[in-house]
This record gives C-alpha cells, sequence and structure tokens, in this order.
C-alpha cells in the first residue's frame, strides 16, 4: 500500500503533521474495524514519511506501537504488514471471535493431506466410543441436576489443587477460551492494557486483539521461562491493572511458577492492586512432577485477588470439555454471571452432561494423557537431538506443547518452508508480544505418534532448505 492510500483511508492529506502515538492511533482503529484487513502492507517508513513530512523516525515509533499492540508485524526485507503475526491468527477484526471460542479448539485453515501439529487434539482412550453426544443427549434431561454435580465434582478437584473452593463460587462456560473471553470482557474495556507473558498461547493474544485490548509484555528468557523479577516489577508499577498469567506449563514453552514465586506474585499482586488471571488449564498434564498449589491459593488476603480459569480439556473426551472460573468475591461473581449471559457463555446441557459422566473416569483419563505426553515427548527429543545445532526442543515439565528452537531463523520463515512441505506448526511470531519474530516455533504433541515423528522430520528438512 502507498503512503497516499493509507492516508486516504482515514481522511488526511499529504503533508498532514501527526506525531508518532497519533499516526499509530489513526492505523489501529482501521485496523480494528477490518478496514485494513490482515496482510496488508502498511507504506514503508520511507514513504510514509514523506507523505506525512516527518521523520524515518515517527514513522518507525508508530510502527513499533502497532507491533506492541499485536496489530502489525515486520519482518526483515519484507515491511511491516497488518496482522500479530503471519497464518491463521494475523486478523484483527472482531467478527473472527466466533471461531476463537470455538470448543474444543480453534478452527485453522486446513491444507489436503497435510500435517497439522499446531493445535491440542487429544487420542481417544483405546476403548473410548468414538462419538459422545448420544450419551449427553440423553442425560440432558437431568440438566439442572448435571450442572449441580459438575460444579461439585470441579469444587472437590480444585481443592486437590489448593483452592478452597465451593460449587457457589464457579461458573461454568463453554470452553476455556470462552472463559477467559468472559472475564477479560468483565473486569477491562476495549482500549486498556493487559499483562500477558511475552511469549503466550496465540489463542490468547488473539482474544485480547479482538475484544481492543492492547497486551504488554511480562518478560520471559528465551526458553521462555518466567523472568519473575520482571514480573514482579511490571506489576509493582501497574503497568497494567489485569494480568493474565499461566502459573502451570505456561504454553509454549511449558514451564512452571514455582511456590515461593507464586508466593511473590500473589503479594505483589496485592499491594499494587493488581487483579491475576491465572489460566489453569494444563495444572494436570505434568510429566515430571506435580506442579505446586495454584496460584490462587497463595491469594490470602480474601482471596478475591486472583481469578482461576480453565477447562475441563484434560480429563474429558474430545468436543466435551467445558470452561470454568473460579473467584471467592461474590461481586464479581455476579458480574461475570450477567457477562456470561449476555455473551450467551454456557455450555450445552449436552456437554455438561458428558463433563459430568467423565468425572467418573477422571483418574484414569489424566493418567492416560501424561502417559502420551511422556512418550510424545521422548519421541520428539529422539527425533530432533540428532539435528543439532539447527533445532533444539525446550524442556518442560507438562503441559501439551513444546517450542522448538530453529536456530538463528526466523520462525516464520521456517513455518512458511515447512508448510511447503505440508507441514503445519505455529511461528515463534504467533506467540510474541513485543517481539518481531522468535527463532522458534511451537508444535502439539497430542496427535498420533505417526504424525508427530512424521511432521518432525518434515520439519528439520525444512530448516536445512534454509540453509
Amino acid at each position: 500500500m502507498r503512503a497516499r492510500e493509507l492516508l486516504s483511508r482515514f481522511d488526511l492529506t499529504e503533508g498532514a503533521q501527526l506525531s508518532a502515538t497519533a499516526l499509530a492511533t489513526r492505523v489501529a482503529e482501521l485496523i480494528r474495524d477490518g478496514r485494513l484487513p490482515a496482510g496488508v502492507e502498511l507504506p514503508s517508513e520511507r514513504d510514509l514519511a514523506g507523505a506525512l513530512g516527518r521523520s524515518r523516525g515517527t514513522i518507525a515509533r508508530a510502527y513499533e506501537q502497532l507491533r506492541h499492540e499485536g496489530l502489525a508485524y515486520t519482518r526483515h526485507g519484507a515491511g511491516t504488514t497488518v496482522g500479530c503475526c503471519p497464518g491463521p491468527w494475523a486478523s484483527s477484526r472482531a467478527a473472527d471471535l466466533v471461531p476463537i471460542l470455538t470448543s474444543p479448539g480453534t478452527p485453522l485453515p486446513q491444507m489436503d493431506d497435510a500435517i497439522d501439529l499446531r493445535q491440542v487434539r487429544w487420542e481417544p482412550l483405546p476403548d473410548e466410543a468414538p462419538s459422545m453426544a448420544g450419551d449427553g443427549g440423553q442425560l440432558a434431561s437431568g440438566a439442572a441436576s448435571a450442572r449441580s454435580e459438575l460444579l461439585a465434582r470441579l469444587a472437590r478437584h480444585l481443592h486437590g489443587q489448593g483452592i478452597p473452593a465451593g460449587p457457589d463460587q464457579l461458573l461454568l462456560t463453554g470452553g476455556g477460551t470462552r472463559a477467559l473471553d468472559v472475564v477479560l470482557t468483565t473486569m477491562v474495556r476495549p482500549g486498556e492494557r493487559v499483562l500477558v507473558p511475552a511469549l503466550t498461547d496465540p489463542g490468547v493474544l488473539a482474544l485480547l486483539r479482538v475484544r481492543g485490548l492492547h497486551p504488554v509484555a511480562l518478560p520471559v528468557d528465551r526458553e521462555g521461562r518466567a523472568d519473575v523479577p520482571g514480573w514482579l516489577q511490571r506489576i509493582r508499577t501497574r503497568s497494567a491493572r489485569i494480568a493474565v498469567v499461566t502459573a502451570t506449563h505456561a504454553t509454549p514453552a511449558g514451564t512452571v511458577l514455582e511456590t515461593h514465586e507464586r508466593r511473590l506474585l500473589a503479594e505483589a499482586a496485592e499491594a499494587a492492586d493488581v487483579t491475576l488471571i491465572d489460566d489453569a488449564s494444563h495444572t494436570d498434564l505434568w510429566i515430571e512432577e506435580a506442579p505446586p498449589p495454584s496460584l490462587a491459593s497463595f491469594d490470602l488476603d480474601g482471596g478475591d485477588r486472583t481469578i482461576t480459569v480453565a477447562s475441563t480439556a484434560a480429563m474429558t473426551p474430545a468436543g466435551a470439555s467445558v470452561g470454568w472460573i473460579h473467584t471467592t468475591s461474590d461481586a464479581i461473581l455476579e458480574r461475570l454471571r450477567a457477562v456470561s449471559a449476555t455473551l450467551d457463555g454456557a455450555p450445552s446441557d449436552p456437554t455438561v452432561a458428558v463433563a459430568r459422566g467423565a468425572f467418573d473416569d477422571h483418574d484414569r483419563m489424566v493418567r492416560h494423557r501424561r502417559q502420551h505426553l511422556i512418550e510424545q515427548t521422548v519421541a520428539a527429543i529422539r527425533q530432533i537431538t540428532p539435528a543439532a545445532p539447527h533445532l533444539a526442543i525446550s524442556p518442560a515439565r507438562g503441559g501439551p506443547t513444546r517450542w522448538i528452537h530453529v536456530g538463528a531463523r526466523p520462525g516464520s520463515a521456517v513455518a512458511d518452508a515447512a508448510r511447503a512441505r505440508r507441514v503445519l506448526v505455529q511461528p515463534g511470531s504467533a506467540c510474541a508480544v513485543g517481539r518481531a519474530d522468535p527463532a522458534a516455533v511451537m508444535v502439539a504433541l497430542t496427535g498420533p505418534i505417526e504424525d508427530l515423528l512424521t511432521g518432525l522430520r518434515l520439519l528439520i528438512a525444512a530448516v536445512h532448505d534454509l540453509g
């Protein structure tokens, strides 16, 4: 896109004197309402600087602000493009919220005969029925009873994670992403900032973007582990009043906050009046040792500084995942219920019925999925290690995804090369806040072992293709 065309879209003429912040705000408005869709190349810094009579530094700062907000990305030698990243998460239109919230996972653009390593798709248990819909339909006649029983079982389950929850402190939603959407819609307004790890789940970033929220990075190291002093500093200075964190098996790196780190985080949030939203979706998926108690268990001053969101995905059959929200604050819970009703956020009766029934087999289901992750992790390490120094897999204590380093190559370039070989992986840029294009990709370990091994072999070949 040429500078004149961009300026005409927000009714500006050449020579208009805009500051970097004002320019970024104008462009952001066009992106969020869909008038600048994902994939559109923005004018070069030189072209736009000449049209506006400003320095290239002004344009560079405006583009940097757009990148920081997840609305644009820059690839060396290719300019700046609308969208958070290349690929399926790039769109910033609010209309795209519906597929993002679809349970159990977000539908992504597919390729015929491609191996898709982007999403968490659990293999069924050996004796699991192909479809649970029929059972759920039969049980739906007792919908109120099913919901009450599911809430009671969830409350008992949370006690085991260190959260003294009662059924009346829980709200059911149609999936984990829907739970986060309800909380964000309740707690923050469009245009506000939200703290998130600098490497976080692509779906979370997509949700923030379509809700018009600005992600602010909590620093992580190269391996994706939390820089806890940096997190504490951001919270203590109240860089935002809401922080979406994952204390256990944070995607994409699968790392875990230790007990003392959780305590420090809760204390800092209390002192700074910051609300922590803890995504506990992968807490049960540990493969080395059980993680420390949930972040909410360290919220000792009334317990209303931490809101926990998660889903039953790790303990229920595919397609029957129910999201949930926990808070000890009656006032916040009342607001959450009202927003959930407005967003039509409740799960269907058949899904609730199946999820309730699945708790009878909870231990076996979770053990099976932990063992699956152990086997897939070992297989991935054996596949990738001989390719060193070209690739390396980050160590992790659990979680369904892994962060794979690809040397000095941009993750998006590796993802493109892998796609040419019909393997779909998530580029690091889809997971990054404030970092243009990390030299890594993310893969899910939950599919069939044959797909994983074949996909990794082709990924290694794609890296070699790039030289």
